[in-house]
């Protein structure tokens, strides 16, 4: 069966875009203009800890959860619930150990205490290759993904969403620094609790 958009969806799916791309114009216009890079890597440390919380809980909430998940236990079964109880205790050894760590150290990345630690320039540039490697990886399966789910609901091609998701992603990045990360994130949580309850009601 061809699923097409209507001009109703569409206009959704390009507002999305826009809004995204205005909030990285946004904060490169305001503020320091992101022009220290306290500023464009750190967000000045001013970012209160709502909208930090939210681009965290967003980071982990790719379309690999929303649609790997639901389709390896509706395959697999239900096993797969347990990996929860795994991120639950990540989660507290987190705060109970690295948060206190890292945060009065005022670093801008975990790589700049691995050299410190261990005093060592190579330990840093072996965690940060390790680390661009992998998240090179998985940026590939996560942005797969939705291009995936738009090509069915849409017909849109596969590349068009990698190039077209890729430079909005980029542009707001480079434009608004950290700032407009956070506050994008905040407005695709709203998106995806939106689309989560829409299903959920339907």
């Amino acid at each position: 069966m061809e699923h097409q958009f209507s001009v109703a969806d569409w206009a959704v799916f390009v507002s999305i875009l826009v809004i995204s791309a205005c909030i990285g114009i946004y904060h490169a216009l305001t503020g320091g203009k992101q022009k220290t890079t306290k500023e464009f890597l750190m967000g000045n440390r001013e970012m209160s800890c709502l909208p930090v919380a939210v681009s965290i809980l967003v980071s982990f909430q790719s379309a690999i959860l929303i649609l790997g998940a639901p389709a390896e236990m509706y395959t697999k079964g239900t096993q797969y619930f347990l990996y929860v109880f795994g991120q639950m205790w990540a989660v507290v050894m987190a705060t109970i150990l690295f948060v206190p760590l890292f945060y009065p150290l005022k670093m801008t990345s975990m790589y700049q205490y691995l050299e410190m630690r261990y005093n060592s320039r190579a330990a840093r540039l072996t965690g940060t290759i390790i680390n661009n490697l992998s998240m090179l990886i998985y940026t590939g399966i996560a942005s797969f993904a939705p291009s995936t789910a738009l090509q069915a609901v849409s017909g849109f091609p596969q590349w068009a969403s990698f190039i077209i998701i890729g430079c909005i992603c980029t542009f707001y990045t480079f434009m608004g620094g950290l700032k407009a990360v956070i506050w994008v994130d905040v407005f695709q949580a709203l998106i995806m609790v939106a689309g989560i309850l829409a299903i959920v009601i339907r």
